[in-house]
């Protein structure tokens, strides 16, 4: 009898580890993690440049760390930006964001998850903004910043292509 309850427990243990697993919601960044994305062309702010997002699995891939490099829009030098971590908080019950940037300012907002797309919402400025990563396939995504209002785009400020860099 004891034998049956220590099987039965394990077995339990061993389905809801499982079931975590894939029911994790950091799981989303499945394609972006561990792979260098890059946008060249028009950026931002309207001038010619690039933006490189390096984005790595980390503490035994309970969250997803970021170094950002882009164009420096004054002297068009490319360079390090910004490092982020997104997670999953455990005690909001939401994936999570969190940008420090090279000028001590601080971007911080919730992830929501649409099948294999991601959008970031944050506040920005007095505006309530939303960077939408959509899914085209494992080697590129369309990448949208503006102002999402009762299920559309109301403004948008940038819409470029991110490609995933080959190693």
């Amino acid at each position: 009898m004891k034998m049956t309850k220590k099987l039965l427990a394990a077995g339990l243990i061993a389905i809801t580890t499982f079931a975590y697993s894939q029911e994790n919601p950091i799981s989303a960044f499945t394609t972006l993690a561990d792979a260098t994305w890059v946008s060249e062309g028009l950026q931002l702010g309207g001038f010619e440049g690039r933006t490189e997002y390096q984005m790595q699995w980390d503490l035994d891939k309970k969250i997803v760390r970021v170094n950002s490099y882009s164009t420096d829009p004054k002297t068009k030098e490319f360079g390090f930006r910004a490092v982020g971590v997104r997670m999953y908080n455990t005690t909001t019950e939401q994936l999570e964001f969190y940008e420090f940037d090279k000028y001590g300012s601080i971007t911080e907002g919730t992830i929501l998850v649409d099948e294999k797309n991601l959008h970031f919402e944050y506040e920005y400025q007095g505006s309530y903004l939303r960077d939408s990563w959509i899914y085209v396939s494992d080697e590129e995504f369309r990448f949208i910043v503006g102002i999402w209002k009762d299920g559309g785009w109301s403004k948008k400020f940038h819409e470029t292509t991110f490609r995933k860099m080959k190693q």
